[in-house]
């Protein structure tokens, strides 16, 4: 099984001061696509289907926070049609409040973002035998980003699940799988930090969708 990740929001602390003007995100969003390698061709139909309804450029990598209200309501509420089709497709959310993230793990964002997905992904990683994570290079905003493999192989290893485990971090640029990732992303988060919910309000009670809640 492969799962695609990226994320919405930021890393910052500065909670004193408006997001978008001086501050940081009130929330960081971590989400995932679960897909297995025979079914990414539906999402990368899904994907070109989406590209001609809104007449955009072939192969040039649109991001989930350009998309219209309107537009990540029609992309969420075709996502039903998808999953019959689909079978182990699957998205997986983590939101993490910030405001209430312990000031210990405040001290080093890249300890932070391990154990936020770490979080995102332990549950879902023991359901197979084999399970690939491909994260877009630009997502690992933190100097030590690839320290990522490790923490993960030891948090499930270290429970006992004898699970193969690869990390490869890939440019989003031509791969549409971390397009989706990327879209769902945004979708979610900006339900929390902007009461944005088009899409949220769609897939929230869906099967394909998983999602946990962090320091609410």
């Amino acid at each position: 099984m492969k799962i695609f990740i990226d994320e919405s929001g930021d890393l910052g602390w500065t909670l004193d001061k408006p997001n978008r003007n001086g501050g940081s995100s009130r929330y960081i969003t971590l989400t995932g696509l679960v897909i297995s390698e025979n079914d990414e061709k539906y999402i990368t139909r899904f994907i070109s289907d989406i590209y001609k309804k809104y007449k955009l450029t072939p192969n040039i990598e649109k991001k989930g926070a350009n998309f219209l209200p309107e537009h990540s309501s029609f992309i969420s509420n075709q996502l039903s049609k998808l999953s019959t089709k689909c079978h182990s497709f699957m998205i997986i959310s983590l939101t993490v409040n910030k405001s209430k993230v312990f000031d210990a793990l405040k001290k080093d964002k890249n300890i932070f973002y391990n154990y936020a997905l770490g979080l995102l992904l332990k549950n879902e990683i023991v359901k197979h035998e084999r399970v690939e994570i491909i994260l877009d290079k630009r997502t690992i905003k933190v100097s030590h980003g690839e320290s990522f493999p490790d923490y993960i192989k030891t948090q499930v290893w270290g429970e006992g699940h004898n699970i193969e485990i690869s990390c490869c971090f890939l440019e989003s640029t031509h791969n549409k799988m971390l397009w989706f990732a990327d879209w769902y992303a945004n979708f979610v988060w900006r339900n929390y930090e902007d009461n944005e919910n088009s899409s949220y309000s769609v897939i929230q009670n869906a099967t394909y969708f998983s999602e946990k809640r962090l320091y609410f």
